[in-house]
């Protein structure tokens, strides 16, 4: 019986180890599920807009002198040969047949690598490494030389699946792009552009679906015009549907914020929030949402002392890259304290301490008088934010960092208590001693200094409020993690401060919602100032200062003070449609 010939996109050629044979068979699905962006795909014909087929081989083949009929006729009928390049692929005799005979049929051009493990040096077979070139020489007798070429290769090395699987994505592009013979840097912007149209389009549906629902509830309500009671109900439950829709798009500018202040876009992020907020606490136009007045509060660094903050953002074009070009050998021994992260750059911070940058975004310092390593993430993102680093550089108190994708670089500068009152200082040693007493346990209560409130801590991580002469909580919180050991009024008792034993503290307004988190809270003193402390020159004293409890007003002011003379751009307003109509009446004038 004959063997049925098929076409193949392209041929896997890999040794069948346990590590090789997961990128190859990841690589195998996302290859045949591959399809060109639409706002290209016009540009090809029909038959040609996907990958159809790819070869991969399921079993371990056996050491032969010939490759076996199938095999050869695949790497016959395939366009090009993808190599699943490790240290363990040079030792497979197999795998150098099948690429001298691709090399053989097609050419040496056609073959593209994919690095899973190990060096360069040691996975990469000499095959794709060198080009069969021939010449004559002086008798006229054909020479074959071998010419050294730098393989088309993509890098998946990581030390995660999930890193790994996101790395084989953009891997794909890299195999795809030739295979349309297209740029890999042009392929990977259309499938971004494709994604951020999605949901754009996503955006708009909801918006209109909102709409439509708006206008059937008010004609239900015109058709039962002659029932007033019907009437005042149907009314009554627009409102409410209203309010909730209201509170929902209040509550998302949450995770919008908070997204746009990971990438660095600090005033992108203040008028995302700032779109959700009334202007006065007495204004009834909006929702008045804690979590918004927390999310603000965060975002402007309120009370955040000697910390990076974002500042600026330079269009990739306009920025000298060669400055990410860190020298940072002499720290690589503490990348095992890390958790498997990269150092991308290094400079000195102050006298005794080193900065380190990690390609997921952390931020360390290495004390090199002490020789410890501390973790200071916190100061440079409240939540690191997920993906990786694509460059980093720390320059006269400075941090510039572009991440994976972005097309600008985000600029992050010191915040330091300039301008406030110092409040003394206390000895390193005696607040961890006290903050090292009477933290309460699970189950056990914290009664507020004014003795009006208990709070109690649950198991499983929730928080009951009480007032002291009741039996039942009127309020419980949800994911309060960390350790606390008092209950603070404050304010003329309209706040309190559950005081934490790590960097933060919660603030609560007087209905007992989370308000702001403190970091380093030390204690409440009169006129509505608060302590904090920060860290002294030589780290044997934390450095005391007063500042102001903020209220809602002067949060307010303080993000209109940060957006005037800004204006978003029509890229970010088109990514976040939601944002175009409701922010007209919101900020008020900025100019």
């Amino acid at each position: 019986m004959g063997i049925k010939e098929n076409h193949y996109n392209a041929f896997i050629s890999y040794r069948h180890s346990e590590l090789d044979s997961k990128v190859a068979i990841e690589v195998h699905r996302k290859l045949e599920r591959f399809k060109l962006p639409a706002n290209i795909r016009k540009n090809f014909p029909k038959d040609h807009q996907k990958i159809e087929r790819v070869f991969r081989d399921q079993d371990e083949l056996p050491l032969a002198d010939n490759l076996s009929d199938p095999i050869e006729q695949a790497l016959r009928n395939s366009d090009y040969l993808i190599v699943i390049c490790s240290p363990r692929l040079p030792e497979s005799k197999w795998c150098q047949r099948e690429m001298e005979t691709f090399k053989k049929l097609h050419g040496q051009d056609r073959i593209l690598a994919i690095l899973a493990e190990g060096e360069p040096e040691e996975s990469f077979p000499d095959a794709i490494c060198y080009k069969d070139v021939v010449s004559k020489d002086e008798n006229g007798n054909e020479v074959i030389s071998k010419i050294p070429v730098e393989p088309l290769a993509a890098d998946v090395r990581a030390d995660s699946p999930r890193k790994r699987s996101a790395m084989i994505n953009d891997a794909v592009l890299r195999l795809a792009a030739p295979m349309f013979n297209l740029g890999y840097d042009d392929l990977k912007q259309r499938h971004r552009e494709q994604r951020i149209k999605r949901i754009a389009i996503a955006t708009s549906i909801a918006t209109g679906v909102s709409v439509i629902l708006g206008l059937i509830f008010m004609c239900l309500a015109l058709k039962i015009n002659s029932q007033k009671k019907v009437i005042e109900s149907q009314h009554a439950e627009l409102e409410k549907q209203y309010d909730i829709q209201q509170e929902k798009y209040c509550e998302s500018m949450n995770i919008v914020s908070e997204d746009l202040l990971k990438q660095g876009l600090k005033k992108e992020a203040v008028y995302a929030i700032r779109s959700a907020m009334p202007d006065s606490d007495k204004d009834d136009s909006k929702p008045l949402l804690p979590s918004n007045i927390k999310t603000l509060t965060q975002t402007l660094n309120i009370y955040d002392l000697n910390v990076f903050v974002p500042s600026d953002i330079i269009p990739v074009d306009d920025f000298d890259t060669t400055r990410f070009d860190s020298y940072y050998g002499d720290y690589d021994f503490l990348v095992e304290y890390m958790g498997g992260q990269t150092i991308m750059c290094s400079g000195q911070y102050d006298r005794d301490h080193i900065l380190l940058i990690t390609d997921s975004c952390r931020f360390f310092l290495y004390d090199t008088e002490e020789n410890v390593l501390l973790d200071y993430t916190r100061g440079l993102f409240n939540n690191p934010p997920e993906g990786y680093v694509f460059g980093a550089a720390y320059e006269d108190g400075e941090i510039f960092i572009q991440f994976n994708d972005a097309d600008y670089v985000s600029c992050f500068e010191i915040k330091t208590p300039d301008g406030l009152e110092t409040a003394g200082q206390i000895a390193v040693k005696d607040i961890r001693t006290s903050r090292g007493l009477n933290i309460v346990e699970d189950g056990e209560d914290i009664i507020s200094d004014d003795g009006e409130y208990v709070m109690r801590l649950g198991i499983d991580h929730s928080l009951e409020v009480y007032k002291a002469d009741e039996d039942e909580p009127f309020k419980i919180l949800y994911d309060i993690r960390g350790e606390f050991y008092d209950l603070i009024s404050t304010d003329n008792g309209n706040k309190y401060i559950l005081r934490g034993v790590g960097s933060s503290s919660l603030l609560f307004n007087e209905e007992f919602d989370i308000i702001a988190e403190i970091p380093y809270f030390y204690e409440c003193a009169d006129d509505g100032m608060i302590v904090l402390y920060t860290v002294a020159d030589d780290a044997t004293y934390y450095d005391l200062y007063y500042v102001p409890l903020a209220d809602y007003d002067d949060l307010i002011d303080e993000a209109d003070k940060e957006l005037k003379g800004f204006k978003p751009s029509e890229e970010f307003l088109g990514k976040y449609k939601m944002l175009d109509n409701k922010t007209e009446d919101s900020v008020g004038d900025i100019e």
